[in-house]
Order: C-alpha cells, then sequence, then structure tokens
C-alpha cells in the first residue's frame, strides 16, 4: 500500500501548524491550537491556527506574551509583498501599533498616557528587543500569490484572509478578555502570518521594481473592526525561519515584564502626591475603610458619612497623608486619638497606595 494520505496531507498548511506548534513547545510557549472567535462582521465562527502565550507574574500583575499566528502552505506559488519607499512623517500612518488588554488600574494608567505606543517600542529596543517590534523598512501596500515557475500573479484572495483572521481574532480576543479575565492581568498581542513557500519583497520606486527573497516583513495594516478603523502589525515569516525569529519574541517576553513592571513601579511612587493617580484607586481605599470609620464617627453624637466623602490627599506643608471628610473638624482630636482606628486605616493605606509613612484625619473643606 503507498503512503497516498501521507503524502497528500503535505500539500496542506497541517504539518506546518504541527511544527510551529513543536518549535514554540520547544522555546516555552503555552500553545492552543486551532482556537474559534466569532467573526463579528460576516456572523461566522472562525479560527485561528495557533494562539501561543507566555505568562510571567510581576507584583501583582500577570503578563501575558501573546502571539496570534496564521499557517499557509503554496506548492506552486511564491508569496509577493508589494512595497514602496517608507515615509516616517505620514501623519497618516502609524507605524508603532499596539495592541494591549488590562484589567490592572496601574497598567492602565500607564499605557494611558500620550503617545505611549511609541514610548512602548523604544522601550522594548533598548530592553534588547532585535526585530519583533522593529518599525518597517518599506511600506507593504499590496500582495500577490505568483506562479513559482512563470511568475503570472493569482491574487491575493490567501494573503487577505491570513491578514484579517488575524486582525478579528485579535479583535474577538481582546473583546472577550473583560468577560473571561478577572484575576490583574496585561495581555500584549503579537501578529504572524508564516507561509511555507518562498517570500518576495517587489519594491515599486516609479517605473523601477527590485525583488528580493526575504525570510521576513513587517506589515502594518489598516482595516474595519467593529466599526473602527484599527492599525496593526503582520508580520510575514517564511517557514524555514520560524524558529530564529521566534528567538526575539523570547526577547519580548521577557522584556514586557521589565518594561510593565518599571510602569507599576511609577504609578506607586509617591501616589499620594498626585491627586490625579490617588483618585483613581479612590474607591478600593474607601470600601476598606468605609465601615471602620463609618463605625466610629456614629459614635460622635449619631453623625452619619457617605463612603463617597471619604477624600486620600497630601499634605504639602507637613509632608504627611491626609484621610478627610466634610464637616467633621470638631471630632477631629477624637479619631486621631483613636489608635486602634488609625492602625486599621494605615493598613488599609499600605494595602491599596503602598503607603506606610505618617497620616492624620483631616478635615475636607471642599464640599463638591
Amino acid at each position: 500500500m503507498t503512503n497516498i494520505y501521507a503524502n497528500e496531507i503535505r500539500k496542506t498548511g497541517f504539518v506546518l501548524e504541527s511544527k510551529v506548534s513543536e518549535v514554540l513547545r520547544r522555546e516555552g510557549w503555552n500553545v492552543i491550537s486551532n482556537k474559534y472567535y466569532e467573526d463579528d462582521l460576516e456572523g461566522n465562527v472562525r479560527e485561528i491556527d495557533i494562539l501561543a502565550y507566555k505568562v510571567a507574574k510581576i507584583q501583582q500583575v500577570n503578563v501575558y506574551t501573546t502571539l496570534l499566528i496564521s499557517c499557509k502552505k503554496s506548492e506552486q506559488d511564491i508569496w509577493a509583498l508589494l512595497a514602496r519607499p517608507i515615509e516616517l512623517n505620514n501623519p497618516n500612518a502609524d507605524w508603532w501599533p499596539l495592541h494591549t488588554w488590562s484589567n490592572d488600574k496601574s497598567i492602565l494608567y500607564h499605557l494611558g498616557k500620550a503617545k505611549m505606543a511609541k514610548v512602548y517600542h523604544d522601550a522594548l529596543e533598548n530592553l534588547g528587543v532585535i526585530d519583533a517590534l522593529s518599525t518597517p523598512s518599506y511600506e507593504v501596500f499590496a500582495f500577490q500569490e505568483m506562479n513559482k515557475k512563470s511568475g503570472a500573479p493569482r491574487n491575493d484572495t490567501n494573503i487577505h484572509k491570513a491578514v484579517t483572521s488575524l486582525m478579528k481574532a485579535q479583535a474577538y480576543e481582546i473583546g472577550a478578555l473583560s468577560a473571561r479575565k478577572k484575576t490583574p492581568s496585561i495581555y500584549q498581542f503579537n501578529l504572524i502570518s508564516i507561509i511555507d513557500a518562498d517570500l518576495y519583497r517587489l519594491v515599486i520606486e516609479g517605473d523601477n521594481i527590485s525583488q528580493q527573497q526575504i525570510k521576513d516583513e513587517h506589515y502594518i495594516s489598516k482595516y474595519i473592526i467593529k466599526k473602527q478603523e484599527t492599525c496593526s502589525r503582520i508580520r510575514f515569516v517564511a517557514a524555514q525561519s520560524f524558529g530564529e525569529i521566534l528567538k526575539d519574541y523570547n526577547r519580548l517576553h521577557i522584556g514586557n515584564t521589565k518594561w510593565f513592571n518599571e510602569g507599576i513601579d511609577s504609578f506607586y511612587k509617591d501616589i499620594l502626591t498626585d491627586y490625579s493617580r490617588a483618585k483613581i484607586l479612590l474607591p478600593e481605599f474607601r470600601a476598606e475603610v468605609e465601615w471602620l470609620i463609618h463605625h466610629e464617627v456614629r459614635k460622635i453624637d449619631g453623625l452619619q458619612l457617605a463612603k463617597d466623602e471619604i477624600i486620600v490627599s497630601w499634605n504639602k506643608k507637613e509632608k504627611y497623608a491626609e484621610v478627610s471628610f466634610w464637616e467633621i473638624k470638631p471630632y477631629l482630636p477624637q479619631l486621631n486619638s483613636n489608635e486602634q482606628l488609625k492602625n486599621k486605616v494605615s493598613a488599609a493605606l499600605k494595602k491599596v497606595y503602598r503607603y506606610t509613612g505618617e497620616f492624620w484625619f483631616a478635615e475636607d473643606d471642599i464640599p463638591f
């Protein structure tokens, strides 16, 4: 009996998927094969070939570096990426897209700063990431499958499917995390299209067209996802080069843990001196101390205290924290002499704000 079935299956992309998964596992990545997602545009259930991730715990946050991977094979055709010289100053282009998801307030504050995507790319380069986030050398504006022997253009169907499936899968995963993930986390996403065929760059400059066989190429794609335009980086990779390229994503994960750790540190550093940061964690602090303070305040002439009245601020002159609320001034001596209450509130300041210094109860003189 011949090996007809085994030989024919080699013509599909399934063998490539298996080999890529093996490489990922050897490098310490967790691999999920053929993960399904909902295509909200077409209303269909689709699948992405491989979802791989590494996770590390930093402080209170789990850091996930995530790879969404599409695998394609072509025996008859090469993949040609049509490109032109890049204009990095183009105001309508975003050459440094960053796609993340987090439910941690310190990380969200860090990522919300102006031009943070470019800051992130520069920082990760300084942390040793070489190619995974590099600025594209050329602007890829189109692609074609072309016959390996004759050079005849076919179409861009398979390449387009690889690109759109990656972007849609990324949008789905980011959208689904809010309901699925409860522990403090940060996810950073990377899109990779692996082709088991020759990969070429065709650079068009006026009437001149040059061709070069390449091992990988960065493509910044614009697409409409959930009725909004989004930019994503898709990295085209020739299959034989994936093992080499993956090593830089290992460095990316290490860089992510360092960079996000520094972001958490910067958020908490002297946080009570900056009310814009302090108020972000105010709901958590109020939840910790509301009952404690309310119980003590009720002992004083039966006063009622709403939790939304509790404020944490910084006394710049005396250089200590203040826990204040409205119309409490006559009773401050009693509260500030209550060592048991102060110890419990100090513990809450440490837990929420990581503050271990001196604090006093004070009057909040701005009742709105």
